[in-house]
């Protein structure tokens, strides 16, 4: 009996060995689809993910071949193509529900803005990924602070579309041809937005966009630099 016990635990422990290596090997099929699925849920558009890759020692993230793609309203064709994502994070805030990239390096493709009775994907992506804030007893929204800063950014941009699906006769196609912008010293989600918006209209398009949290930003976007990085 003894024997029988010991026999099937070990089989057990040879099972949960093999579980485990190969959770190990499948980890970044398991991120890619649960990042899949957590955009989606989050902000009702849908994403496809190349490969995700995240290492378990050193605080990395990288995503190759991402694509967003519009929910109906705005058409349900490509929002978003990035080729390459990498980040560098801090791990002491995460357990406290703060996020502090150290650095993150973004290669955008195609950013195809749509604008619709009004309303544009990309203010309703902003407004989708911001942070919830919380209200305290007097009816005030709390300081979110789950996204802390970058400290280095560096991005590029290839072309930018903007479609009005009411009046098709303003739609533009740019190619800004934007190769690693660094920006230094990015304090909160309005300095991020606040870089978008420049280059956007850097491009001379003109969307919607509510002037009241735009203006906001400009404010909140004092002292940020934005350099061009040095040609090899």
């Amino acid at each position: 009996m003894i024997k029988f016990v010991f026999r099937w635990a070990f089989r057990l422990l040879l099972l949960a060995l093999v579980l485990v290596i190969g959770l190990l090997l499948l980890k970044d099929n398991i991120a890619r689809s649960l990042a899949e699925h957590r955009i989606r849920s989050e902000t009702g558009f849908d994403a496809k993910i190349g490969t995700l890759q995240f290492s378990l020692f050193t605080p990395t993230v990288t995503i190759e071949n991402l694509v967003l793609y519009n929910p109906l309203e705005f058409g349900g064709s490509t929002f978003l193509d990035a080729p390459h994502l990498h980040v560098e994070y801090r791990r002491e805030g995460l357990p406290f529900g703060r996020l502090h990239l150290k650095f993150l390096r973004a290669d955008l493709r195609e950013l195809h803005i749509v604008e619709n009775g009004g309303r544009t994907n990309i203010v309703d992506f902003l407004h989708s990924v911001s942070p919830r804030l919380p209200v305290n007893k007097e009816g005030e929204h709390k300081k979110a602070d789950s996204f802390t800063g970058i400290d280095l950014l560096n991005l590029s941009v290839g072309k930018i579309r903007y479609t009005n699906l009411p009046r098709p006769k303003r739609n533009q196609e740019i190619n800004v041809s934007l190769e690693n912008l660094i920006v230094p010293n990015i304090r909160s989600e309005e300095d991020f937005t606040n870089i978008l918006w420049r280059i956007l209209f850097r491009s001379g398009i003109s969307i919607y966009l509510d002037q009241k949290k735009l203006s906001q930003g400009h404010d909140r976007t004092k002292g940020t630099q934005i350099m061009p990085a040095p040609r090899p």
